[in-house]
C-alpha cells in the first residue's frame, strides 16, 4: 500500500460479500476507499465519516459529521438518508461508529471531535426519522450485536470498557447495562470489532498491538499479535478465516511511524493458522 493510500485514522472497514470487495474509510482525512481484486480505489468526501453501514451495489451508506448518507461511487453523490437530532448533528461532533439492524434501521455513536468524558451519544436512525437512544458516552466504538436478542456490545474507548447495552424491543431504548470485557486498568483500550457467524468475538486494541478473539461471555479465547500500535477495526471475509484490520497513524511521533511503518494499512490475518 502506498503512502498515498494510508489511513491517518483508519475506520469503518465493511466487507462486501456480493461484490467480493472491501470497503473502509480514513475519517481524518475524509476518504472512502474500495479494495476489489487488485485495485484500490479512493474517493474524496465532503464531510468526515466514520463507519460504513450497508453497501448496495453502487450505493455506500454511511454515518458521518450530520448523520446518515448514501454515496453513490459511479457519480460521487449524495442522498440524504437522516440528519443526526440537535447539537450533536453540528460541526463539533461527530459520528464514530455504528451497525445497521435490520432493513432501514441503524444506530450509531457520536461524539465530540475533541472528546469529553459523558458528552456522546447513540442515535437511532428509522426510516429516515432519528431519535437520541441513550446518553453519557464518551467515545461509542464497537457496536458488535448479540445472536437471538436485543443487546449490543458497545464500547467506550474513552473508558476503555466493553458494556453488553440491553435495548427493547424496537430499539429505542436502553433497559440495562453491564460491563462485559474491561481494559481500563491498562494503558490499552478496545476499539472496533466484528462477530462471526459462530458467535466469536473479535476485538482491535487501540496502542495495545494485537485483535483479541472472545468468546460471548467475554472470556479470552486467543490474541493475534500484530506489528501496529493503533489497530482501529476488523472484519470478516466470507468464508470468516480472514480478518481485515484498519489501523492509524495519528498521534504517532515520526519515530514510531518509522518503526511501525504499517500503521494506517489495512492488515490481513489468518485467524485460523
Amino acid at each position: 500500500m502506498t503512502d498515498h493510500m494510508l489511513s491517518k485514522l483508519g475506520e469503518g472497514v465493511y466487507w462486501d460479500e456480493v461484490s467480493e470487495s472491501l470497503f473502509w474509510l480514513d475519517i481524518l482525512n475524509s476518504k472512502l476507499f474500495k479494495s476489489s481484486g487488485d485495485k484500490i480505489f479512493s474517493y474524496q468526501l465532503v464531510e468526515k465519516a466514520s463507519v460504513i453501514l450497508d453497501v448496495k451495489k453502487n450505493e455506500v451508506y454511511l454515518a458521518n459529521e450530520s448523520g446518515i448518507i448514501i454515496f453513490d461511487l459511479n457519480l460521487s453523490t449524495i442522498e440524504r438518508v437522516s440528519y443526526t437530532p440537535g447539537i450533536y448533528g453540528s460541526d463539533v461532533y461527530r459520528s464514530n461508529d455504528g451497525l445497521k439492524l435490520k432493513e432501514n434501521l441503524y444506530i450509531y455513536g457520536v461524539m465530540l471531535n475533541k472528546p469529553v468524558k459523558g458528552d456522546g451519544v447513540l442515535v437511532l436512525s428509522q426510516n429516515g426519522v432519528s431519535r437520541i437512544v441513550y446518553e453519557g458516552i464518551s467515545i461509542p466504538n464497537t457496536f458488535i450485536k448479540i445472536p437471538n436478542c436485543n443487546s449490543l456490545l458497545i464500547t467506550d474507548s474513552f473508558d476503555g470498557i466493553v458494556y453488553k447495552m440491553n435495548f427493547n424491543s424496537t430499539w429505542s431504548s436502553v433497559q440495562g447495562i453491564e460491563k462485559w470485557f474491561n481494559l481500563s486498568c491498562t494503558r490499552a483500550t478496545p476499539d472496533g470489532g466484528c462477530i462471526s457467524s459462530d458467535g466469536r468475538i473479535f476485538l482491535a486494541i487501540w496502542d495495545g498491538f494485537k485483535v483479541l478473539e472472545l468468546n460471548l461471555d467475554g472470556k479470552l479465547i486467543k490474541e493475534f499479535e500484530i506489528p501496529i500500535p493503533r489497530p482501529t477495526n476488523c472484519t470478516l471475509n466470507t468464508e470468516e478465516n480472514k480478518l481485515f484490520i484498519t489501523s492509524a497513524y495519528e498521534g504517532l511521533s515520526d519515530h514510531d511511524r518509522n518503526k511501525y511503518p504499517l500503521s494506517g494499512s489495512i492488515l490481513i490475518i489468518d485467524i485460523n493458522t
